[in-house]
């Protein structure tokens, strides 16, 4: 498809919302429970560009999925490197999971676009 767009997107697009909303949640949890700042950042930042990824792979983007991709595997790394100095499985384990479950979610259906 040279346009891009691919229709039938809209369960992966809530998949990448939700995903977004995980994000921020979590974010703002580091920052109350721990007064983390830079949690706060990256975690709302992240999944506002989620949320927006997600709106265009709603209109079938095959870009805001691989935005989508790029994004959760930044994050595996991230959560894996924080695990791996702290050894606390929650949360850094915890989302360094999610976030590879998410990276395999959106490539199969990006995937499956093709």
């Amino acid at each position: 498809m040279k346009s891009g767009k691919v229709p039938g997107m809209e369960n992966t697009a809530i998949e990448v919302w939700v995903y977004g909303v995980i994000m921020i949640l979590g974010g703002i949890a580091g920052f109350a429970r721990v007064g983390s700042k830079a949690s706060l950042i990256s975690g709302v930042g992240f999944g506002l560009v989620l949320l927006v990824s997600g709106i265009g792979v709603w209109n079938g983007s095959q870009h805001s999925l691989m935005v989508a991709i790029l994004i959760a595997l930044l994050l595996v790394v991230l959560f894996a490197i924080r695990y791996a100095k702290k050894r606390r499985f929650v949360p850094a384990g915890v989302l360094a999971v999610l976030s590879l479950v998410a990276a395999i979610m959106f490539t199969r259906a990006l995937a499956g676009t093709r």
